[in-house]
């Protein structure tokens, strides 16, 4: 039977990786003109459909740049060359790292749909992914309410897997919606450079392909289909004997065997020439991801459904970039703020929240630096692209800070001047009743106003009790209040005469058990216990050495075999532990751990005795290590029956509940995590570091089976890769957390809640 390969030709969009980000702009703005010249060309007369030339834009924001440039008459040629089937938008805008919420991952898909509804063209139905190696369960939604029926994958399985342990795989994907999307599980991009197929040098080498086996090394100079008959048929061949059954499959090509590759039109002639020779046994067509799409449909059979998440392998490299993802995570956190506060945008308009939204989207697609990010750290143009990728989360944070500025003036903030008063309006910017605790903030020369006095807080109608506390430039009145959805509340500080240090109070919610060692117990309301220190420490630093480790070794390229790397696991040793705070508001538990890998670590724990939460806060200074390694904090924590859920954009699942084969090492999570059990709800907020693990930490073991008991790992630091990621970490970090426990089901409110403070404004 006649076996039939679909060429879809490309340009794989990384923003850095190969050169300055802002070049990479320009060159894929000078790919998408050239793709839409070749298909314009006359050259297009003289081809038949099976030979001509076709073009798939991997991503808007390629096309974006373009028009950007080229402005109107690039406009009008780039439709024509649409209108004739031959350039391919796709839904996607870029390949991202599991960093964006829901709104914003939503948000990235608007900018293809809304092009098209504007110059009267139809939205794509495709999709393209290359490199990276899951998605969040909820981008299966986002890409359907966006009109996408297909998606199209060219996992990159170095540092990580395909769902099944293998491509080629058709199956429909299951949105937690109930609704489907059709999914081609494919190969690697550049295999149609690799095969002989496409002009040009190229490299000779093993093409990553199931059940093919090359091994020759160097490179050669295409300009025939000699190579290609070589290589073709035996890969079909070595497709059939791997248990390969279809007839036919698409590879995606390139105009060179780079990332962010020009586009040429030379495969045309190639494969004209090809289908002369070999085209009664196995056929090569250009083709639109689209085209194939349709041609699957119609000849492949059933088409097994999946439902569940998508983890992606490849998001663990946004920790090695802990302070920039933390700057990132506290904008994208601002404008969901900033939304729920004006949410019709009265006061910061919807322009100024776009290009909040563009930088985030932009730090979150998966490109983080220069190829050669280990081989030679010390270079400029590896630090140029380092300090750009960085740029895009400060920029986003600042014009987030800025926006939030305009919003508290509106709200209520006074001026900074001479003479304040201790009046401050307070905001609950959630929809439902919460309380909360609360930090009226005061400034260092105001000292003198409560030395040796006593503090409370005044709603007008009653005294609320008050503790002080110091911060940076100054000192906080503390306090827990209580608001209805949206309500507004003034509140002002008291100062009295001078009295003794207002005394302790019960704690209502938990019962912490405290010795010498530190906290050796907390049982909630009621009597349920929820830690123990034969599990660790409470918020436990843990640190990770692969000792002289090859990164490569462990990492498999092309579907390869992966060694396997043993680590050195290393629990942070006590140095002390003492009560710092203590008073009607809350009670601040110190530790301070001795641990390889950082020169100072510190943990605070803040119990507030009106609140049924525990904030943590685990500093670092962290160390300069070259080895692979990675520092995390534990939090041994159960409940009867617990399980964990994680929640991700656009849903909450258990960790299991996932594409067959899909990563269980890690999770990425967007507010945090979640230990429901028989009787309580815990959930875990993570505001600064989004990775997560459960039982124990399993880099580099490529699990395949997921574990959703025992204690979770907050992974802080990540230098495993060895291309790409930034391979140090050192520097002074601070990672926060939020510990609620409830009575109620429901994971998503009660993250949710305990995701955003009250806003405090002084006037």
């Amino acid at each position: 039977m006649k076996f039939k390969i679909f060429l879809v030709y490309h340009s794989h969009i990384d923003i850095g990786y190969t050169e300055r980000q802002e070049k990479i702009a320009v060159y894929q703005a000078d790919f998408i003109k050239q793709a839409v010249d070749f298909a314009l060309s006359d050259a297009q007369k003289s081809r038949d459909e099976k030979n001509s030339f076709k073009f798939t834009a991997e991503g808007f924001w390629a096309v974006e740049n373009y028009l950007k440039r080229e402005k109107e008459k690039g406009l009008e040629k780039l439709l024509r060359a649409v209108r004739t089937g031959r350039f391919e938008l796709t839904a996607g805008y870029l390949h991202f790292a599991e960093l964006l919420n829901y709104k914003n991952l939503s948000r990235s898909l608007d900018y293809c749909r809304e092009f098209c509804l504007k110059n009267g063209i139809e939205p794509p139905k495709v999709a393209v992914a290359s490199d990276i190696n899951g998605f969040s369960w909820g981008y299966a939604d986002a890409l359907i309410d966006h009109g996408a029926k297909y998606l199209i994958t060219n996992i990159n399985t170095h540092h990580g897997g395909a769902p099944f342990s293998r491509p080629l795989v058709p199956f429909y994907w299951t949105a937690p919606s109930g609704r489907k999307l059709l999914v081609w599980n494919g190969l690697t991009y550049h295999k149609a450079n690799l095969l002989g197929l496409i002009p040009g040098l190229t490299p000779i080498g093993d093409p990553g392909v199931p059940g093919m086996h090359v091994e020759e090394t160097g490179f050669i100079d295409i300009k025939d289909t000699d190579y290609a008959h070589k290589r073709i048929f035996a890969m079909v061949d070595g497709l059939r004997k791997n248990g390969y059954t279809a007839n036919f499959l698409p590879i995606f090509g390139s105009g060179l065997y780079t990332d962010n590759s020009p586009a040429g039109d030379g495969h045309c002639e190639l494969l004209r020439e090809w289908n002369e020779k070999y085209g009664d046994q196995i056929e090569i067509v250009t083709s639109t991801v689209e085209e194939f799409f349709r041609y699957l449909e119609e000849n492949w059979g059933e088409i097994p459904a999946y439902e569940g998440d998508w983890n992606d392998w490849w998001t663990d490299g946004v920790q090695s970039t802990p302070n920039e993802t933390r700057i990132f995570r506290n904008a994208q956190r601002t404008e969901a703020l900033i939304e729920k506060l004006d949410e019709n945008c009265e006061i910061v308009s919807a322009d100024e929240r776009e290009e909040i939204v563009h930088n985030l989207i932009l730090y979150a697609e998966h490109t983080w630096g220069h190829s050669a990010s280990l081989s030679d750290p010390t270079k400029l143009l590896v630090a140029q692209l380092d300090a750009r990728k960085a740029r895009l989360a400060f920029e986003a944070d600042v014009l987030a800070g800025k926006s939030f500025d305009k919003l508290a003036r509106a709200l209520g903030e006074g001026e900074f001047r001479q003479e304040r008063p201790f009046e401050y309006t307070i905001v609950n910017p959630l929809g439902v009743r919460a309380k909360k605790q609360i930090y009226l903030p005061t400034d260092f020369w105001e000292e003198g106003r409560f030395v040796g006095r006593s503090v409370a807080v005044s709603d007008g109608e009653k005294i609320i009790p008050a503790q002080r506390t110091y911060t940076l430039r100054g000192a906080f009145v503390v306090c827990v209040v209580e608001l209805g959805p949206h309500e507004k509340k003034t509140l002002r500080i008291e100062i009295g005469e001078e009295a003794e240090p207002a005394a302790a109070a019960e704690n209502r919610w938990f019962d912490v058990r405290t010795d010498k060692k530190g906290i050796s117990e907390i049982y909630y309301r009621g009597g349920e216990r929820i830690f123990g220190r034969e599990n660790g420490e409470f918020c436990e630093p843990v640190y990770e050495i692969f000792r002289g480790a090859n990164r490569a070794d462990a990492a498999g390229f092309g579907y390869s075999a992966r060694k396997k790397m043993h680590p050195d696991i290393v629990r942070g040793k006590l140095v002390s532990f003492r009560v710092a705070e203590e008073g009607p508001v809350f009670t601040k538990y110190v530790y301070d751990f001795a641990i390889e890998g950082s020169k100072r670590t510190g943990v605070n724990l803040y119990f507030y005795k009106e609140l049924p939460k525990i904030v943590a806060e685990a500093e670092f200074a962290k160390e300069l290590v070259t080895d692979p390694e990675g520092m995390y904090v534990k939090f041994p924590l159960r409940v009867r029956g617990g399980e964990w859920y994680v929640d991700k954009a656009g849903a909450i699942f258990k960790p299991g509940k996932q594409l067959p084969d899909t990563c269980c090492d890690y999770y990425p999570v967007w507010r945090g995590a979640a230990l429901r059990g028989n009787d309580l709800l815990l959930t875990v907020n993570c505001y600064d570091t989004p990775l997560v693990t459960f039982n124990k930490i399993k880099l580099w073991e490529f699990t395949l089976k997921a574990e959703n008991t025992g204690d979770l790992y907050s992974w802080l630091t990540n230098n495993k890769w060895e291309t790409n990621f930034r391979t140090q970490c050192a520097g002074f970090l601070e990672s926060r957390y939020c510990i609620a426990v409830g009575e109620g089901t429901d994971i998503g409110a009660q993250l949710e809640e305990n995701e955003y403070d009250f806003l405090v404004l002084r006037k």
